[in-house]
């Protein structure tokens, strides 16, 4: 049996559109899901456990709002009176880079971001990071 030129590039043109279209499909379902598993197990949310700093001394809390990146916190075992907002500044965090977390400290927020300085790292390691990469240590 014979294949003419043109048979053959029809065929293997097809055949590449194929693969290529079975592959953009897998790299978007890969991300959808590493997105919604990052969504679910590392941001900080209601009720997470945090560490807040309060005159020089941290102290045992839990968030029960948030606005952006900025939380509103109950300190575990003091009055209502007690709660208040705070911005990542005051808490400490941890952030994932590369699959490990790092000790870190907020430098400054917008909106959801967050500037980071990696904690025995040089200031060149800064970075802006989103909500899903950090949690409290």
């Amino acid at each position: 049996m014979t294949i003419s030129c043109e048979d053959a590039l029809y065929y293997s043109t097809k055949t590449r559109k194929v693969h290529f279209m079975q592959r953009k499909i897998i790299y978007i379902l890969l991300g959808l899901s590493l997105s919604l598993i990052a969504h679910s197990v590392m941001a900080l949310g209601i009720n997470d456990p945090v560490q807040v700093s309060w005159k020089g001394k941290y102290y045992p809390a839990h968030i029960i709002q948030q606005q952006d990146a900025n939380f509103r916190i109950h300190y575990d075992g003091y009055d209502s009176s007690w709660d208040e907002w705070v911005s990542p500044k005051r808490m400490r965090i941890e952030v994932l880079w590369k699959g490990k977390w790092y000790p870190a400290k907020t430098l400054e927020t917008s909106g959801s971001r967050v500037r980071i300085h990696y904690t025995g790292y040089d200031s060149s390691w800064d970075e802006w990071v989103t909500l899903d990469r950090i949690r409290s240590r």
